[in-house]
């Protein structure tokens, strides 16, 4: 009895795995690339009804301050992500959650617009990596900094709302902070910045 017990759960566990696989697999279009954008401050965004980047396009390198509009699993989540500064060497603002001898907090500000025809719900500091000039990367911490407010576990954004908020790193105090990229948890391509 236990035997056949342990069988049947494990063929609903596999069953489930792949059902997971195929949710999280699938794509969004022909391509199985969703669109990004950039855009410049003060200007309007690049139509892209009808054309869509191939499987080989990189996104463009955009700057501190420039909107790059990135998709999620599905078609109706689009959020623009603007980079509006980054704080090197932040300051700690909770004294038991600091960074470990010989690293620094780094905070990278974000505001996130949802553009999208559905409700953008994620965690942006699991989308992001923060990137030195040596090529190594690192994830979000949890860290909180006096210099901006967390976004905290998640956001959930309504169509045309939008929400501010840091994202904090600890990296290494000889590292010098080169690009950051953000993107959906579950979407294939990043949005990515230039820090210098």
């Amino acid at each position: 009895m236990i035997v056949a017990l342990v069988a049947g759960l494990s063929l609903v566990l596999v069953a489930g795995a792949i059902a997971v696989v195929v949710a999280v697999g699938g794509s969004t279009d022909a391509g199985g690339e969703p669109p990004y954008d950039v855009t410049f401050p003060g200007t309007a965004a690049p139509s892209t009804a009808g054309t869509r980047p191939s499987r080989a396009a990189s996104p463009e390198v955009a700057e501190v301050g420039q909107a790059v509009t990135v998709q999620g699993l599905h078609p109706g989540v689009r959020v623009a992500a603007t980079l509006t500064r980054v704080v090197d060497d932040a300051t700690p603002a909770n004294p038991f959650l600091k960074p470990r001898d010989g690293s620094r907090y780094v905070a990278v500000e974000l505001t996130l617009e949802n553009v999208g025809q559905e409700v953008y719900s994620d965690s942006p500091m699991f989308g992001s990596t923060l990137i030195d000039s040596e090529g190594r990367q690192y994830q979000a911490t949890f860290g909180e900094v006096k210099e901006g407010v967390s976004f905290g576990g998640a956001v959930t954004v309504s169509k045309g709302d939008s929400r501010k908020g840091v994202i904090v790193f600890e990296v290494p105090a000889s590292a010098a902070p080169a690009k950051f990229q953000f993107g959906t948890i579950l979407g294939e391509r990043k949005a990515e910045w230039a820090l210098r």
